[in-house]
């Protein structure tokens, strides 16, 4: 199950407790903490949570992959009402004090974005990656051209792969990519292992093209795009 650091505790925390399968999230961040919450909530319903999301940015996000929540305007007052009272999970992106008794758990994304966003706004979502949440980082116009080469080379490669001979996932990289993911989100360690495996001549391709579009699932960059559009 997914852990966060909790700003208050200062701990590592598990989001939810033992058995419970439903969790009640709200968003107040810009545009890199909304691409985040929406890295967490792929994370848990992944496991099986189901994800009640709201958020205080009511643009459209979907060009990100980020998955629609219901907008509130009035900000944790207007959440509490949405969610019945309780926010198990407040990611925000600033360190204001939070209320204990409304809020169990809360996180906070320290990225900011210093460039514009791209046609293609995926790279935006993969240089964010590349740093932990909680860590400062700068997003600069050269981060996010490194992200749009990586993309354009895995959709290359998960398209080459698709044409090998299917094989099982790999298991071993893939639970890997999961313990990544779950400890307290290390985006940069699930990144580091896709590489490492991207490389590891001893897998078959059809083992990476299974593992690569089993980790998009969290990633959301939409690597299968290129499937069948390969030159001949």
């Amino acid at each position: 199950m997914l852990r966060l650091y909790d700003t208050r505790h200062r701990l590592v925390e598990p989001l939810l407790p033992p058995g419970s399968r439903a969790l009640r999230a709200y968003t107040s961040a810009g545009l890199p903490g909304q691409v985040h919450a929406d890295l967490i909530r792929r994370v848990l319903e992944r496991s099986g949570v189901r994800v009640i999301a709201c958020r205080d940015l009511a643009e459209d996000l979907t060009p990100l992959n980020v998955r629609p929540a219901e907008p509130v305007a009035d900000g944790m007052p207007g959440a509490l009402r949405l969610l019945g009272g309780r926010v198990d999970l407040y990611l925000s992106d600033t360190a204001e004090v939070v209320d204990d008794a409304a809020v169990r758990h809360h996180a906070r994304s320290a990225a900011t974005l210093d460039a514009p966003i791209p046609d293609d706004p995926l790279p935006v979502r993969l240089a964010l990656m590349e740093h932990r949440y909680r860590d400062a980082a700068t997003l600069t116009p050269d981060d996010l051209r490194e992200a749009g080469d990586t993309i354009g080379r895995w959709r290359r490669k998960v398209a080459e792969w698709a044409e090998e001979p299917s094989s099982p996932i790999a298991k071993d990289h893939a639970d890997a990519v999961n313990e990544a993911f779950d400890d307290d989100l290390d985006t940069p360690g699930a990144l580091r292992i896709l590489r490492a495996l991207e490389d590891d001549r001893e897998v078959p391709p059809g083992s990476k093209f299974e593992t690569f579009l089993h980790a998009d699932h969290i990633l959301a960059l939409d690597l299968s795009a290129d499937i069948g559009r390969l030159p001949r």
